[in-house]
């Protein structure tokens, strides 16, 4: 048992929430919320010092957010406290959210429905509020996400070892997408609940959610790929987590439920139908790719361009030769640093999901290894290697494996491990708040 659950046994007040949801997901729901509010106290006081020191940024702000969404009171100390969770993208979702998918501004239905959807919806009783909407939606999904993974990985391996998964998931610096008016909380508790049922063999569950996932996120109709692994070569039965020694020969006999998966892309398809009804172009999400100028490569044709991106742009700095010139607004110096950052980031994950390569099922490390591959064949032309934390985050069997590098270092290892993924937090939540870099 961990050193938290030691100290919730017999706390007064608990016993209510045991009694409705059971002991085992009380504790799980417990561990969330404590992991959660821990990290988001980090990065709204990181924000709101941010905002104290330098300012609203006004110059960006207005270019960034021309209707202002992210300021919708107008008021200093009330937008303030918003700020932490509402930058960059968030703008795209909220004017969806009002005023839905257009044919005269076709960049929108690169963001997928089922998000600003759900907020729209949470907003009506709240008067129409669809800042706090956008961030109520986001917190629960992001607990609902933190509670599945610990009740999860205590059935699989222990309590302890949950714990600090747990944390990980919460502390890495890119979670601090986690609250904010983003999909990343809502696309990781449907990507992980359709794995997690489909190691059940509850293959109903798991396509469904898989199915609501793909109109969540583009990257969402990959789900085929992991739930496929699973089924065929999946230890559901036995719970052995290594992977299968003869990936050639499958390892359960296909049946009448495998159709289930079929599902899946009924979720991209819906969002084509409604955007041929709402937009007159039914492939608009694909055309919008163009909009940001993303354009298909391959994995390795991503990272190439990601590091000549850095090896460009230092020439350019020195005299050595000239680049495309940068977007208003980046900063010379920062950008060649930016990137840098991207690149490590990367670099970071592959190296988790080769460490966890034995230590997680095979259908994860499937979907991990399609998560990273999906952006890095689809880079910007400006910036290659755009959002890849924030994908990365997104890829929750790099955070599993991450949370059991953690945790088999001992607490040696987390006595710096957890001080120094939160102090990062604090510093990506700066950078996201005071509009300088969406990482």
């Amino acid at each position: 048992m961990s050193p938290s659950s030691l100290r919730t046994a017999g706390r007064p007040g608990t016993g209510a929430l045991d009694e409705a949801i059971g002991a085992e997901w009380a504790l799980s729901v417990r561990e969330a919320v404590r992991a959660f509010a821990l990290s988001r106290a980090v990065v709204w006081i990181a924000g709101l010092l941010a905002i104290a020191v330098f300012g609203w940024v006004e110059s960006r702000g207005g270019r960034l957010d021309p209707l202002w969404a992210c300021r919708p009171s107008g008021v200093g100390g009330v937008d303030a406290l918003i700020a932490p969770g509402c930058r960059w993208d968030s703008t795209w979702y909220l004017e969806i959210a009002q005023g839905g998918y257009s044919p005269t501004d076709p960049s929108r239905s690169a963001f997928f429905p089922l998000y600003p959807l759900l907020v729209s919806v949470v907003s009506a009783p709240l008067g129409g509020a669809l800042v706090p909407a956008g961030l109520l939606v986001s917190w629960t999904a992001a607990i609902g996400f933190l509670a599945l993974l610990h009740r999860t990985i205590a059935r699989a391996r222990d309590t302890a070892t949950a714990w600090t998964v747990v944390r990980v998931a919460a502390y890495v610096p890119p979670a601090i997408f986690l609250s904010a008016i983003y999909t990343e909380a809502l696309f990781l508790l449907l990507s992980f609940g359709a794995l997690v049922a489909a190691r059940k063999d509850r293959w109903a569950l798991a396509s469904v959610l898989a199915m609501v996932g793909a109109s969540c996120r583009s990257i969402g109709i990959l789900l085929v790929i992991p739930l496929l692994v699973e089924y065929l070569w999946g230890r559901r039965s036995t719970g052995d987590t290594r992977l299968v020694a003869q990936w050639w020969r499958f390892r359960h006999p296909i049946r009448r439920d495998v159709l289930w998966i079929g599902l899946v892309p009924l979720g991209f398809l819906a969002y084509a139908v409604y955007l041929g009804i709402a937009t007159g172009d039914p492939l608009g999400a694909v055309a919008a790719q163009g909009d940001w100028e993303r354009r298909f490569l391959t994995p390795i044709g991503g990272l190439a361009l990601g590091a000549w991106a850095i090896v460009g742009r230092i020439g350019d700095l020195v005299g050595a030769w000239q680049v495309a010139p940068l977007i208003p607004g980046q900063a010379p110096a920062l950008t060649p640093t930016r990137d840098v950052v991207l690149l490590l980031c990367v670099a970071a994950a592959i190296s988790a999901l080769w460490w966890g390569r034995r230590r997680v099922p095979v259908s994860w490390l499937a979907w991990g290894v399609v998560s990273l591959a999906y952006p890095l064949s689809v880079p910007s032309l400006q910036q290659p290697l755009m959002s890849l934390p924030r994908f990365s985050l997104a890829c929750f069997p790099i955070v599993v494996a991450l949370g059991l590098w953690a945790h088999r270092g001992g607490k040696r290892r987390w006595r710096w491990l957890a001080p120094t993924m939160l102090t990062l937090q604090a510093g990506w939540a700066i950078i996201f708040v005071t509009w300088t870099w969406a990482p």
